[in-house]
């Protein structure tokens, strides 16, 4: 009997049951998937209440205290936190009830968030209080995103996969559309209501969790052997391809991580108000948006490696246009064309790393990855404050462009990156793609 294209493409070690809810779910389009358009729904609140945070907790923060350096260390705390607890994250994921982690994790942000809402209501919010609050959103971070991806995982066939993550990233940037312009709205407001914004996101996300299907293959994963903690860790540095994109990748989200401050500054200081910084951010989503179209005409026309390379030299190159002041609107644009090619990256991370490791080990690949890749993200909000203390936005910009430029660079300069290619040709993702 021939193997189908969903066993070829199976790594081995995948449970059993996982199999069976493929093979039941490969002729169900992704449009009439109740269980993947759940999941999809609620990424789509989950991922709007992080952009509105973005846009939002910096306001607050800056509201409250009037210092740039501590919307840089909430950020800092923030990002450090996931850091930290990305590769024990990775470890649950593989040993315990993915489901429940899905749902717990995102009632832990909820409450988090409602935590700094009580204290903007009693006028008790203070920086150890939005410390407090990055810390514990920013754990339970990687945990959420994690077990999101697997739940995907558990209710779409592989053939459908690439479909899926295509469709995510639609959701994803169009959350992001509507999630910053609402922050700044929703703040002209009152500073209490984009934070209920968040609250009830969260608690969406956390309802829409439970589509997931039962877990049963935790107590098996427990049993199977598949290396420690830092196993998914090990693959991602011993690969050398893997770890010279990884290189790129942190350096690219160094650089995005401290733009988010940057043009916030930006705007104000060309006295641009609340909402005007929510709908530049708006606009630049708009650009990840149209990008998610893309994924597969980049992925097509270029090897792993180049794409890589030449998305980081696209974002240096436009974020030297941020030395020109022409307002909200331009800045957002500007925004709106660096980000364009970033969902093919993500589709791009996937193909050539998580689809290739085992489910028992997939946990932990997925969140070593997000441990690389939040070094970037911790560390960007805090050198953007430091850059904002001692120089002018214009000049913090040009040092972003160069840290992008260093990225596409570092990147160029390796001959196994610049060779690397597609693992498998993905043509009946392609074909799924066309139904969807």
């Amino acid at each position: 009997m021939d193997e189908s294209p969903a066993d070829a493409n199976r790594p081995a070690g995948s449970a059993p049951d996982t199999a069976v809810a493929e093979a039941a779910a490969a002729s169900v389009p992704l449009r009439r998937n109740r269980r993947f358009q759940a999941l999809w729904i609620g990424g789509a609140a989950s991922v709007m209440s992080f952009n509105i945070a973005v846009v939002a907790i910096p306001l607050i923060v800056l509201a409250t205290t009037g210092s740039t350096v501590a919307a840089g260390v909430y950020g800092f705390v923030d990002g450090a936190a996931a850091f930290l607890a990305t590769t024990p994250a990775g470890t649950l994921l593989d040993r315990y009830n993915r489901r429940v982690l899905l749902v717990g994790s995102e009632l832990l942000r909820a409450l988090a968030f409602s935590v700094v809402l009580v204290g903007l209501w009693t006028d008790t919010l203070g920086m150890p209080l939005l410390v407090v609050t990055a810390a514990v959103s920013g754990a339970v971070r990687p945990l959420g995103a994690g077990a999101r991806m697997l739940a995907t995982r558990s209710v779409v066939p592989e053939e459908q996969l690439t479909s899926a993550l295509t469709q995510e990233e639609v959701r994803s940037h169009g959350a992001s559309v509507v999630g910053p312009g609402l922050a700044g709205v929703l703040y002209s407001v009152a500073r209490s209501v984009p934070v209920a914004g968040i609250v009830i996101g969260y608690l969406i996300s956390a309802l829409c969790g439970l589509a997931t299907p039962d877990d049963r293959g935790a107590e098996r994963r427990r049993a199977q052997p598949s290396g420690g903690t830092f196993s998914g860790l090990a693959h991602l540095l011993r690969t050398p391809v893997l770890r010279a994109a990884i290189i790129a990748l942190g350096l690219l989200n160094l650089g995005g991580a401290a733009l988010d401050l940057i043009v916030i500054v930006l705007i104000q200081d060309g006295g641009g108000s609340a909402t005007d910084v929510g709908w530049a951010f708006a606009l630049a989503s708009i650009g990840g948006l149209a990008g998610a179209g893309l994924v597969g005409p980049l992925h097509k026309a270029l090897l792993p490696g180049r794409l890589l390379i030449a998305i980081c030299l696209w974002a240096g190159a436009l974020t030297c246009a941020f030395a020109v002041a022409l307002g909200p609107w331009w800045y957002g644009a500007v925004l709106a064309l660096a980000v364009l090619p970033l969902p093919a990256v993500s589709v791009l991370i996937d193909i050539l790393v998580f689809r290739q490791v085992s489910d028992a080990m997939r946990g932990r690949t997925i969140t070593a990855t997000m441990t690389l890749l939040t070094i970037g993200p911790s560390l960007g909000p805090l050198l953007a404050g430091f850059l904002l203390r001692y120089t002018s936005p214009v000049t913090a910009s040009l040092v972003v462009a160069g840290i992008f430029a260093l990225a596409g660079l570092s990147a160029l300069g390796q001959r196994v990156v610049r060779r690397a290619e597609w693992p498998r040709p993905q043509a009946s993702d392609d074909a799924e793609a066309a139904k969807v």
